[in-house]
């Protein structure tokens, strides 16, 4: 059984998911095949956007209608509900930042 965790978004409850592992390989494909967010280039944050829509059932439109402080609060939440995700996101991108600091011929 998924672990949840239980917040409140935009006044209403909303249970957030722990996704496994297969949902967590299965997003990732989905995120190396699909142009990033509008969102993600707004927020800093530790989740890409869907991974948000995949642990919570949200949809897109309902958080490009939500403020970024509201967004804010949220991908914090799911990152608190998936927090080996969220660690294995942060050593992806530092090890891309290692690779390109090493490399920088590599960004031409």
């Amino acid at each position: 059984m998924q672990e949840t965790v239980t917040t409140t978004f935009k006044g209403k409850e909303l249970k957030i998911m722990e996704l496994t592992v297969k949902q967590v390989r299965e997003t990732f494909k989905r995120i190396t095949e699909e142009e990033i967010t509008f969102i993600d280039d707004l927020l800093d944050k530790k989740v890409p956007t869907l991974i948000v829509l995949e642990c919570t059932g949200l949809t897109m439109e309902e958080l490009e209608e939500s403020k970024p402080s509201e967004l804010t609060f949220l991908f914090d939440k799911v990152a608190e509900a998936n927090p080996s995700l969220a660690s294995m996101i942060q050593r992806r991108v530092e090890a891309l930042d290692r690779l390109s600091t090493r490399n920088p011929s590599a960004q031409d």
